[in-house]
């Protein structure tokens, strides 16, 4: 019987590249470099769980180089750079392998704040990310460095690392088992080793019942950025958004974070929110909004989460109304049915009149009192639609009333 003192991934993970399951291309690249006695700086890219850090702490062994290891959801870029340079100047220096995980969370700022390391004699950079380089990563660091995909991992390669796993606990477990635990794990072999070690945990610890396995994938703790449970928690930030809960806004605002989604997609979210559900009610909150999407791209991880924060809390806590977007709906319904209503006359530009046409009498407003008069604007001969209906809520409450006064006057 095991008691684990690290998770069981990290436990069992390979000690060479030779160990590594489903990159045989990438393998066999980095063995090339390694004698060849070169290692250039790399770009890792692929999937999250195919190996990208346990290659980088492998041919730092290898190359008999430092390892430093970082994490742009942790460390900041300047943080980053002092240590490297610190380090540098020491007499007992050697070779540094600079290793970045989430590199794509740093903005193109900070990921130029790397291109002097980049360039030092002995030090290598390696960034790993799990999105596209070409749309994430700095076009000046991609040019310095060889970008190296990782597949995503098979139900098969996975199966290989669960039955290593399952050695290394002394348990038994069936090969259908393993099979269904290959494949829920959705080429991540962290997810594949973090069922396993539940399942151990859960079991007697000798043998690994088919119930317990299935107990645990049918209330799977995961999150796919790109699934359902993605689509829940930014439907659960919203709505605590719109029913003015700042601590729930907050919770799944790190829970997306923590878990990989991009903050330029929450901050832009944001921003629609700030306008479809507090609009007028306070107009402010959609130039916080903005600013906030700007001042995060200045700064990036880990400071832009302050920023994050402040719109959130902000957002969750100004008065609401959607009547700018309800107004947006019901004109959008109403110009699907009346597509070609006429421009009352008045308001056309004499040089745009027909030479059959008659000028229209446009009343100035500037010239009346309060800056308004009764006129026709709405298009066509019916009585006038009502779009936007104002709440009183906020700021919106004191444009009602001023509107309100001013035709109470006429």
């Amino acid at each position: 019987m095991i008691t684990l003192s690290s998770p069981l991934y990290s436990i069992i993970r390979p000690e060479s590249l030779e160990e590594i399951v489903g990159q045989p291309n990438v393998i066999k690249l980095l063995s090339s470099f390694l004698d060849n006695k070169y290692l250039p700086s790399m770009i890792f890219f692929g999937p999250p769980g195919t190996g990208k850090t346990t290659a980088a702490r492998i041919i730092a062994r290898q190359y008999g180089a430092k390892l430093y290891q970082f994490s742009a959801v942790k460390d900041s870029a300047a943080e980053i750079r002092k240590l490297i340079y610190k380090d540098r100047e020491s007499i007992f220096a050697q070779k540094q392998i600079v290793f970045i995980d989430e590199v794509h969370r740093f903005n193109k700022a900070q990921q130029d704040t790397f291109l002097p390391i980049i360039e030092d004699a002995g030090v290598v950079f390696i960034g790993a990310t799990t999105e596209n380089p070409s749309f994430y990563i700095n076009g000046a660091l991609l040019s310095r460095a060889r970008s190296i995909k990782f597949q995503k991992i098979s139900p098969e390669d996975i199966s290989i690392m669960i039955n290593r796993a399952k050695k290394y606990l002394s348990v038994n477990i069936s090969d259908d088992l393993v099979k269904i635990i290959a494949q829920e794990s959705q080429g991540d072999i962290r997810i594949g080793l973090s069922i396993l070690e539940s399942a151990y945990y859960l079991s007697d610890r000798v043998s690994i019942s088919k119930e317990r396995v299935l107990e645990l994938i049918e209330n799977p703790q995961k999150y796919d950025k790109s699934g359902d449970f993605h689509y829940r928690i930014i439907s659960a930030f919203i709505k605590s958004l719109r029913g003015s809960d700042p601590d729930a806004a907050l919770y799944y605002m790190v829970k997306m974070v923590e878990s990989g989604d991009d903050p330029l997609f929450l901050l832009r979210r944001m921003i629609i929110f700030a306008s479809e559900d507090i609009g007028n009610a306070d107009p402010r909150a959609l130039q916080i909004a903005v600013a906030g999407l700007d001042a995060f791209r200045a700064v990036g991880f880990p400071e832009g989460r302050i920023i994050m924060s402040h719109v959130v809390t902000y957002l969750a806590t100004a008065p609401k109304s959607n009547s700018s977007y309800l107004a947006l709906r019901a004109a959008e319904t109403f110009y699907k049915d009346n597509p070609d209503l006429k421009v009352p006359q008045a308001l056309i530009n004499d040089s745009s009149l027909a030479p059959e046409e008659e000028k229209g009498n446009y009343k100035y407003p500037h010239d009346f009192s309060n800056g308004w008069i009764s006129q026709r604007y709405f298009p066509g001969d019916g009585v006038p639609e009502v779009f936007y209906n104002m709440k009183n809520a906020g700021y919106e409450s004191k444009v009602l009333a001023y509107w309100e006064k001013v035709k109470k006057s006429l």
